[in-house]
């Protein structure tokens, strides 16, 4: 995992470099703030992600859950083992999507934050 993100961010670095110096700093404007607004996306959304995953809202959804049993029957069909949720293998392959998910949003969204703080130098100068 940490030898793509290295690769990432190096090849990120050299593309804004070679950018910075070929284009101008006009048309360069619109790139920085695009790349920063979406980087700034990826990076509260992978934030976010993250918040779900550690169990910080365990408590809320379990009150939430106990309420809605409480109100309403839960049908039969569903007590059968053909809809178990809690198969571990789903359960893994879950955990799985969800962590890699996760370090890909963390991941861009910062390398496009650091794209446009690069640019930046360049727009400057």
């Amino acid at each position: 995992m940490k030898k793509w993100t290295l690769s990432l961010f190096s090849l990120l670095l050299v593309v804004s470099v070679v950018l910075g110096l070929v284009a101008q700093s006009a048309t360069l404007l619109p790139v920085i703030n695009q790349s920063f607004l979406f980087g700034l996306f990826l990076l509260i959304f992978g934030c976010l992600v993250l918040v779900l995953r550690s169990g910080f809202f365990t408590a809320f959804v379990r009150g939430f859950q106990q309420l809605k049993d409480m109100f309403f029957r839960k049908p039969r069909v569903l007590d059968s083992d053909l809809y178990a949720v809690h198969d571990p293998s789903y359960q893994r392959k879950k955990e799985a999507i969800l962590q890699k998910g996760t370090s890909l949003l963390l991941t861009s969204g910062l390398g496009m934050i650091l794209f446009s703080l690069v640019l930046t130098c360049f727009y400057y100068v």
